[in-house]
């Protein structure tokens, strides 16, 4: 134990002497005549130290073995202004492979930074060390896990916030409040994923067993198993004090693995201001969708004094099943004096129509934008089958189920000059710089699917539910959202527009953790020339256990 001790202490002086070179420094990619992705570095150094290991918790009152970075359940914040540069020194005491994506982030130059194993990275291996570092050029409501598996199920997940000094909401509030909206489970997702990619699963994806807010909430342990000792019942749930007169903007994140909730705060009204970096026109909602892996920012004002709940519903019609015990309703306490006493506050009447999502078509640009007409389309349809040979259900895109490389990342091939994919690898390439590229989704199952773009954001121009298709003269190129996740109805589909602007590996799939591990994943290997022209660090290269030729 002592050697890892001196090991820690040594990489993180190592590295934070190499913090005060020039910019140019472990990450630089090389420029070339054609090329150059360089950010000049406006802002300043943010430095994270992650030690990622694992340990019992019981942010519900039922104990278990959880996640943990730096010995604390959930995450800590990621938080810098635009422009400024992030250092996450991770420390691995797994005894696995790990990893950390930055959701939402685009990592312009640095796509071996984007956290995923298999299209842009080695895992982190058990008892090693791995730094990530990159500029953000945008600024919003993020947050970052790890993308091995289903690690974060487990908890091992945070918020990721940038500001922006020009952020033209800024004098609209007072305060700013990080919520996480997670559905919790009480079985180690190990145990989970070997069930759900079995025969006797059916298909059918673990229902949670309860749902958290900002990483706590309370359980009846009289559902907990027979004979366990490891339950107390009524644990503390979160509270936010509310100070009468000032404006809140409010960040909402569903780290989910499997759930869509419907957030409210009775009493008050929510004035949405940004989605997923993207600042919108003032709407105002009072009940709010919000599926797996997607953020909001919403002003509310403080202007009703009590007591009152704050609701994050767990859309359990969505579900295959509903675990024994489960509460869908999650309530944090809302409170203008303190105290702790169990609100008496009435929720909102209004109707949200079970397992949609928010009609994106509700929010504008707070910026009039040019969409430019798509020159290359991919259609990708959405299936799931039962393997003929193993009896175990598997989701396909174009009916091809993804099958994950490990040991050799796509973005590797790219470096060895490979130009052809084996089919599991679900690969769409775009050769050109500034290609605008249609994606129409089809969905051929009768439940939704929130599906996540790396790298880029997209225009959310239409979409339709059961009975629809999607169509080209009345899709909205006129003032759409910009985003990077969003939801494909059951039996519909959905039209997203991006422009293909950074060279890299980008992951696409539903952020449905269980159908990730079932194989609902593609990537975009995107001008694959010019990521030849990036050179990657050499602490990255040292993740492969081969090394190719081109590295």
């Amino acid at each position: 134990m002592l050697s890892r001790k001196i090991l820690t202490q040594v990489f993180l002086f190592i590295y934070s002497f190499f913090l005060i070179l020039p910019n140019a420094s472990l990450s630089s990619p090389i420029s070339s005549s054609n090329y150059s992705p360089v950010q000049t570095q406006t802002g300043n150094v943010k430095v994270f130290n992650f030690t990622i290991s694992k340990g019992s918790y019981a942010p519900d009152g039922f104990n278990r073995n959880v996640h943990l970075i730096n010995g604390k359940f959930l995450g800590p914040t990621i938080e810098c202004d635009k422009g400024d540069t992030i250092v996450i020194n991770v420390i691995n005491e797994l005894d696995e492979d790990t990893t950390i994506h930055s959701h939402g982030i685009s990592q312009l130059g640095s796509p071996w930074y984007d956290g995923v194993p298999g299209q842009s990275q080695c895992g982190i291996p058990s008892n090693g060390t791995f730094t990530y570092k990159f500029q953000v050029n945008q600024s919003g409501t993020y947050w970052y896990h790890s993308h091995l598996k289903t690690q974060y199920v487990d908890g091992l997940s945070g918020p990721l916030i940038i500001h922006d000094p020009d952020d033209p909401y800024i004098k609209d509030y007072d305060e700013e409040i990080i919520v996480l909206l997670q559905d919790w489970y009480h079985n180690d997702s190990k145990t989970l994923l070997t069930y759900y990619l079995s025969p006797e699963s059916h298909g059918r994806e673990p229902s949670p067993d309860n749902g958290l807010i900002n990483g706590k909430n309370s359980y009846n342990c009289s559902f907990a198993p027979s004979g366990s000792s490891n339950c107390v019942s009524n644990a503390t749930l979160a509270q936010f004090n509310f100070v009468q007169g000032k404006r809140y903007r409010i960040r909402i994140i569903n780290n989910s693995a499997f759930t869509a909730f419907v957030f409210s705060i009775d009493g008050h009204s929510m004035n949405i201001i940004e989605v997923e970096g993207m600042i919108t026109q003032n709407h105002t909602v009072h009940r709010l969708p919000i599926n797996v892996g997607q953020r909001y920012s919403a002003i509310v004002t403080a202007d009703n004094p009590g007591q009152f709940w704050m609701r994050a519903e767990m859309e359990t019609k969505c579900y295959n099943y509903v675990s024994p015990g489960l509460n869908p309703l999650i309530k944090a306490i809302v409170t203008y004096n303190n105290s702790t006493d169990p609100p008496s506050s009435t929720a909102w009447n209004e109707n949200v129509t079970d397992c949609v999502d928010f009609n994106a078509s509700d929010l504008k640009p707070y910026n009039t934008q040019n969409v430019p007409d798509a020159n290359l389309n991919f259609t990708i349809t959405i299936e799931f089958y039962k393997d003929k040979k193993t009896n175990i259900t598997l989701g396909t895109l174009n009916n091809s189920t993804y099958v994950i490389d490990l040991k050799y990342p796509t973005i590797n091939k790219v470096y060895d000059n490979l130009t052809q994919f084996t089919a599991d690898q679900n690969v769409f390439s775009i050769e050109k710089n500034n290609t605008v590229v249609d994606i129409i989704l089809q969905n051929y199952k009768t439940y939704e699917h929130p599906f996540h773009l790396h790298g880029h954001v997209f225009w959310v121009l239409g979409s339709g539910g059961s009975g629809t298709t999607p169509d080209y003269n009345n899709l909205n190129t006129k003032d759409p959202i910009q985003r990077d996740s969003a939801t494909v109805p059951a039996l519909g589909w959905t039209v997203l527009r991006f422009v293909s602007n950074n060279p890299g590996v980008w992951g696409f799939h539903c952020h449905l953790e269980w159908h990730v591990e079932a194989g609902l994943v593609a990537q975009f290997v995107t001008q694959p020339d010019l990521i030849r022209q990036l050179t990657p660090p050499d602490d990255w290269k040292a993740l492969c256990p081969q090394q190719h030729s081109k590295l």
